[in-house]
């Protein structure tokens, strides 16, 4: 009968060690007017570099933007182009993937919601805080799409209220968007608009 209940008991512990275990990340849904209230800058422009490197036993990649338009910056200065960093990417065969970091492709038009710490920016909100921008090849039309147009709620920041998105769900035209991100600024701001 020892024999069994050694068996058993270390069956049990093989059991309990061997579980894998798992992390996520919740991504809460970000409005537009959160987007543009929580952030430095919103800044319209394609990305011309990406470099990966290790830092602290990760992959970060930099991601320099030549700017197009800035919506919001907090200075007069606008710099020709940015750098962006994001948490993630690939060295040789090692490929580090976050979820919710969004990925930047070489020449890709993009609208980023971003915060500076220092020298480095940030996308806020995660993949919220992108906006991508498509170009019609019939018309040459552009429009914007992205995760914060997807959402079906977003949630208010200050009282954690869910309410329905108001923004077309695929999209809008750019000069729609970039006037209605105006329009959601504070009056602060006017001032340091172009």
């Amino acid at each position: 009968m020892a024999p069994f209940r050694y068996a058993a008991f270390f069956s049990i512990l093989l059991f309990l060690f061997s579980v894998p275990t798992t992390s996520a990340t919740t991504v809460i849904p970000v409005s537009l007017t959160q987007l543009t209230q929580k952030v430095d800058t919103i800044v319209a422009g394609v990305v011309r570099e990406t470099h990966a490197y290790w830092d602290e036993g990760r992959i970060y990649t930099d991601v320099t933007l030549e700017t197009m338009e800035f919506l919001k910056h907090p200075t007069a200065h606008r710099p020709e182009t940015i750098v962006v960093r994001t948490m993630g990417g690939q060295i040789g065969d090692m490929r580090m993937e976050v979820h919710g970091v969004p990925d930047l492709a070489l020449d890709e038009e993009v609208v980023l919601f971003l915060r500076q710490h220092g020298e480095d920016y940030t996308i806020y909100g995660l993949y919220y805080g992108l906006c991508r921008i498509e170009t019609n090849p019939d018309d040459a039309s552009q429009s914007v799409t992205g995760p914060v147009f997807r959402a079906r709620t977003t949630q208010s920041a200050d009282t954690k209220a869910l309410s329905l998105n108001p923004l077309p769900p695929n999209g809008e035209a750019l000069d729609s968007f970039f006037q209605r991100v105006r329009d959601l600024l504070p009056p602060a701001d006017e001032t340091r608009q172009p």
